[in-house]
């Protein structure tokens, strides 16, 4: 399962923590439509972890899982934490296409 490999990499288990690789794996899957990857990546994003703090690109991750997972609860409630804690460019940003 790539996305289990990827967390692998991202959090060093079983692996040496290796954050280019877990990126280069999430994002390939992320392209490929794959929900998980691109809920992983939203949280990277959210939190900083192995990338730049960087809440617009979270917002949007966020969103291309409910494009393709409408019921997803947790990435609903991610995106409304994330558009609370952005300031009105970062919002401008976010809703950019």
């Amino acid at each position: 399962d790539p996305i289990k490999q990827a967390e692998a990499y991202l959090y060093g288990r079983g692996v040496p923590q290796d954050c280019e690789r877990a990126l280069s794996i999430l994002k390939g899957e992320a392209d490929k439509s794959n929900a998980r990857a691109r809920s992983a990546l939203g949280s990277m994003y959210a939190t900083g972890h192995c990338v730049s703090r960087d809440l617009p690109t979270a917002y949007r991750y966020f969103a291309l899982v409910l494009r393709t997972d409408p019921e997803n609860g947790v990435a609903s409630q991610n995106l409304e934490s994330l558009w609370k804690q952005m300031t009105p460019p970062e919002r401008q940003a976010a809703t950019k296409q």
